[in-house]
């Protein structure tokens, strides 16, 4: 990974770190609560790196 943002990267809060970021990406969507809102487990890149964490829209 290069660490460059991406076009499926967003500003929020990482679901590893905590931290708000620039380039978190949509790893695990959690749609367990009610209504129509899409829940789910984000990652910054740095987290990315470190967990191996690829991103939903990355995989086949």
């Amino acid at each position: 990974m290069t660490g460059q943002p991406t076009a499926t990267d967003r500003r929020g809060l990482c679901s590893w770190c905590k931290r708000f970021s620039n380039s978190i990406q949509l790893i695990q969507i959690d749609d367990a609560g009610s209504g129509p809102a899409m829940r789910g487990l984000y990652a910054c890149g740095p987290c990315r790196e470190v967990h191996r964490l690829v991103p939903l829209a990355d995989r086949p």
